[in-house]
Parts: C-alpha cells; structure tokens; sequence
C-alpha cells in the first residue's frame, strides 16, 4: 500500500481556495466571487465551514486509505483509471448501479466521484501546488470554474450542459471527470478491494471496456515530473542520427502510461544488443587466450582451455534459450554507459534517486541495492545491469508461487522509482549508436 494521503479540513480548505475564487466571511464560510448558476435556477453562491468539516472528518473515518481507495465499514469508494485511450469505460459506465442479490447484497455504483472523493482531490491541489501550473491541469482548473455555468448577475454565459449540483464539491466531482467506483455492503465486512476487481472483470468480460484501481496520471506529482530538459524556444535542430528501432522503442517509453510498459520499452533498447555484444565478448575472449605470449597450439592443456571457453558458453545459451541475459545487459553497460554520466542525468531529475538505489533493495524483485556513485565504474555497472535485469524479469514472469514477483498496479510506485534508472541507461545507449549528420 502506498503513504496515506494527508486529509484535513485546512487542506480541503486550501484546495478549495485554489481552484475556486473564494472569499472568506468573518463567520468562517466561504463566498464564490462569481455564484454558479444552475440549469434548474439554483444558485450556488459559496461553501459554509460546517460542511467542509463534516466531509473532512468523514475521509477521516475511512478504516482503510490510499492514494486511489477509502474504505470505511460497510462501503467503499475506488478511483478508477480507464485502460483505453478513449475512455471507453467511463462513457459505458457513467451514472449506473448494479444491485446484487442474495441475504446480504452489495451494490455497484459508477460515475463521478462523491463528495468526500471530491474533497481528496482538492487536498491533493493542496499539497502539490504544481499539478495546476501544467497545460493539461490549467485546462481542468478553467473548466472547473466555468463549466455549465452562467455568470451572475451579468447572465452573459449560456450553459453548457446542465450541471446537476447541490454544493462546490458536487462542482468539482463533475468537473474533474473522474470516475469512481462505489461499494456499499448490508454488513461490514474487508474485501472491497476483492469486490472490485471482481467488478472490473466481470465488466471487462461482458463489455470489453477495461479499467483498474488507481488515480489518474494527472492528479500524481509523478506526472509533472518528465524530463524536460530544454524549454521548446531554446530547442535547437539534433545534430546525430539514429537507429530508427531505438527510437521506437524510446518513444513508446516516453508515452507510455502504464510503468510496467515503461519500464520494459527502455529495456528493449539494450537487449537490441544482446547477442552482437555477447558474440563478440566470446571472440575477445578467444582471441585473448590464443593471442596470449603463454598460449601454445602444441599444447593440448592450452587447447582444452579454449575448448573450455566456448563450451561453458554454449552451456549457458542452451541452459537459458539464448544468450545470457545479464552477462549480455552488463556488457552493454560496459560499452555504452558512462556511470558519472548517468548519476548526473538522476541528480537532474530527482537528486534523491542515487542514495534510493544505494539503500534500498526492490522487493518485488529480490533486486539488491547498487551503489552508483562512490564505487568503481566496473562495480557500478554490475550492480546496476543485476538491479535492472532482476526488474525485468519480475515484469515479464509471474508463475503461480515463485516470489518474489511482480504484482500490476499494486507495485506500480516502486516500480516508478526503477524507471529514470532504465530510461537514462537507455538513452545513452541510444546516442552511443548516433551518427552524426
């Protein structure tokens, strides 16, 4: 489970204050400097301090909390993330109710988020002031303040849509377009998380509209944190070409949405190396033992040694299917990858990451930790290509009962600490084989 969310009536209140245009009164309770005006002729002119206390001490009641997920004794509500690029699930599932049957039903609500989920989001704009400074928050923040509203008392605007509300909290479930799940039990009991992912498949399987438990990329920190490093007017024309397999792959790394996807396109880029890297260490090696002033061709003792060689080679290929993967990953470290280089590009990104590998394994992984900075560069690379390969294969193989292993979404965040090792590894590797123009 990830850190607990920090929810508190001052946050909701900063929240608030920092989507809407708010101004407080000597009792406390809070004046919209422009009311909303709803389709049915009610007005929405503020929000008193009673109900941000009471929606605030309501998450604070949830037994169980998470960045996507509270759970209090009888129900539960999930933040759910369309896994389609045209958020089929949400147009499907917008505004339904499915009721179970049996003594103790439980029922399925879908749709915007309530008003407590609401409240979440706002602590969220609360604690990380940067989510509204991107384009893409910017464009929430407008249509949160102006959707299906008309603006009093000028009455110039036409509404959009209706906008069914009762409170700015309602405003801000509709506006934000999240869709939650809700769960509500006869009985208290432990298991929403397993009821809804039950409900994501038994929905995915009917209706082939896919969703999973999470909050949307644009309300995480990690969103806002990509690597941009050039501000697009000092952006100059590339100076190097490269190979176009590379660049594919490295697109998809920078697109892609979910970590795991990530994570492995940027790993594509060295295993593109695979086999030239290790074939060619093989010949080195050869060439080394018959080169050396002690090698003898007389000898057989010097001929079994080479012998030897390839032999343990081919054993390991036929043992593994294929050439050994991190030997292989570590010899491409080897050539194309500058390890002061690559803790510079973390420390530019998060100058945190380069003690995080230092100290902290990967459990998912059985990963071990790699010192990047304060040992030799052959040492780094070793524990770097072992950190890397081991994620990797955690990522690709889940077998009933081998651990550790990796588990989708819920490793999600640590997986996200693993991806600016791969991504920078890989982009060195990609402008190692540029040429220039």
């Amino acid at each position: 489970m990830s850190e607990e969310p920090v929810v508190s009536e001052e946050l909701v209140t900063v929240g608030l204050q920092r989507v809407f245009r708010l101004e407080e009164g000597e009792d406390g309770h809070f004046t919209l400097h422009e009311p909303i005006q709803l389709h049915n002729g009610d007005t929405i002119r503020g929000i008193t301090k009673e109900e941000i206390s009471e929606v605030a001490a309501r998450l604070n009641e949830a037994k169980l909390k998470s960045e996507s997920s509270f759970q209090w004794e009888s129900e539960a509500e999930f933040s759910l993330v369309s896994l389609d690029s045209i958020g089929a699930f949400d147009r499907f599932f917008e505004d339904k109710e499915f009721i179970g049957q049996g003594e103790n039903p439980v029922t399925f609500n879908t749709g915007r988020p309530s008003r407590e989920f609401s409240a979440y989001l706002l602590c969220l704009f609360a604690q990380n002031p940067l989510l509204l400074r991107s384009p893409r928050h910017r464009m929430l923040l407008n249509r949160v303040r102006s959707y299906g509203v008309d603006r009093i008392p000028t009455g110039t605007r036409i509404n959009r849509r209706p906008l069914e509300a009762e409170s700015l909290f309602d405003v801000i479930g509709e506006s934000l377009r999240v869709t939650t799940l809700r769960i509500t039990s006869a009985k208290a009991r432990s298991d929403f998380e397993t009821l809804a992912n039950s409900f994501l498949f038994h929905a995915a399987y009917n209706t082939d509209a896919a969703a999973r438990i999470g909050l949307d990329s644009v309300f995480r920190s990690q969103a806002i944190q990509r690597v941009r490093r050039t501000q697009t007017g000092s952006l100059d024309a590339p100076r190097q070409t490269y190979d176009a397999d590379l660049v594919h792959h490295y697109l998809m790394g920078v697109a892609a949405e979910i970590p795991l996807l990530e994570y492995l396109a940027y790993y594509h880029i060295a295993e593109h190396f695979f086999e030239k890297i290790f074939n060619e260490d093989l010949v080195n090696q050869v060439r080394s033992g018959i080169t050396d002033p002690s090698f003898s061709a007389r000898r057989n003792k010097d001929i079994q040694s080479i012998i030897r060689i390839i032999t343990k080679v081919q054993r390991q290929v036929k043992d593994e299917g294929g050439v050994n993967e991190q030997r292989a990953l570590q010899l491409v470290l080897d050539r194309f990858v500058s390890v002061s280089r690559l803790a510079t590009d973390l420390d530019a990104y998060d100058a945190s990451l380069v003690g995080y590998y230092a100290n902290n394994d990967v459990p998912f992984a059985g990963a071990s930790k790699a010192v990047i900075r304060g040992a030799d560069e052959e040492a780094a690379r070793s524990a770097i290509a072992k950190r890397i390969y081991k994620v990797r294969n955690a990522l690709v193989h889940a077998k009933e009962g081998e651990l550790p292993k990796y588990a989708p979404f819920a490793h999600d965040e640590e997986l996200s600490r693993e991806i600016p090792l791969m991504r920078f590894t890989a982009e060195q590797i990609v402008i190692a084989h540029g040429k220039v123009l």
